[in-house]
């Protein structure tokens, strides 16, 4: 263009609002190497740069058809290790899954949902509301499912921070893709050691048959009830049978928070032996009798 060219020159942009927000997450996330670090900071990150109310990350074992915890927050915001709540695929999930591979849906929102609180060991339900579920999924494989919620805040849906955080779970699905060296889709992307993995696969069992004996899982896992037992006691904090009971006690809660009136059928329901059995665990582990919680319920 000869002597009288154009000089260029930098026209001075600042990134503001919720784009930076979420530039500076990515840049973060991007940063990590290990997949436990990954999906513990992406939590962290989607309430503090999204600006999500309360957020928690599942991974996918197809395997066994389980939705395996890793991270989350609480009702207040902080931060939760769920590594030891696990639950079987519900409909909700492969509905989100479906649509997402089928309709390109990066999200999907459920109104009237159970707002569930994970704490001290129990899964509690403390109310309704929305629940978006977005899928953590790479171009060959679905990986896991970011849900988050507004808690008991009343707020409602966000549909720009629910795109932000498609975006977001767009890239740790291509960051957990197990192509790329990310098992994903089992509990050892979590960097689990050979006791978690065993105390995660008796608790699987237990999710899927609440009624099964300690001695038939160990036989299942094939280790010995021993070893299982200690095991299982170090790694999740609590016993086995006592594991067992609160899983139990929460079937009970759902099916009591989904109508249930008959006590005796809803104890049966959820795994219990019989109503003494159900009573005693029931007064041992909640410090009341089961009529005087539904009673505070009803209240």
């Amino acid at each position: 263009m000869g002597a009288g060219a154009p000089t260029p020159r930098v026209a001075s942009r600042t990134e503001t609002g919720r784009l930076a927000a979420l530039l500076s997450t990515f840049d973060e996330i991007l940063a990590l190497d290990d997949p436990e670090a990954i999906v513990r900071r992406a939590v962290e990150l989607a309430r503090e740069r999204i600006g999500l109310v309360r957020v928690g990350i599942f991974l996918l074992d197809a395997s066994r058809n389980l939705m395996l915890g890793t991270w989350g927050t609480d009702l207040h915001g902080a931060l939760v290790d769920e590594h030891n709540i696990m639950y079987a695929i519900q409909p909700t999930d492969r509905g989100a899954f479906q649509r997402a591979g089928e309709e390109g849906a990066h999200f999907t929102v459920f109104d009237d949902c159970p707002i569930v609180e994970h704490a001290g060991g129990e899964t509690r339900v403390v109310g309704r509301g929305w629940l978006a579920c977005t899928p953590i999924r790479s171009a060959r494989v679905t990986i896991g499912m970011m849900f988050n919620d507004a808690g008991l805040t009343g707020a409602r849906v966000d549909e720009a921070q629910q795109a932000h955080a498609a975006l977001l779970c767009s890239m740790l699905g291509t960051i957990l893709d197990p192509v790329r060296g990310f098992p994903g889709m089992t509990v050892a992307a979590t960097g689990a050691s050979p006791a978690r993995q065993l105390a995660s696969a008796a608790a699987a069992l237990l999710a899927k048959d609440p009624t099964a004996a300690t001695g038939e899982i160990a036989r299942q896992l094939q280790v010995s009830l021993t070893r299982l037992a200690r095991t299982f006691d170090a790694e999740m904090g609590m016993s086995l049978v006592e594991y067992r009971n609160r899983i139990r006690l929460d079937r009970f809660d759902l099916l009591v928070h989904e109508g249930r009136t008959n006590l005796l059928e809803a104890a049966l329901t959820a795994g219990f032996g019989s109503y003494a059995q159900f009573h005693r665990v029931f007064r041992t582990l909640r410090g009341t009798t089961p009529r005087e919680y539904l009673q505070r319920r009803r209240v």
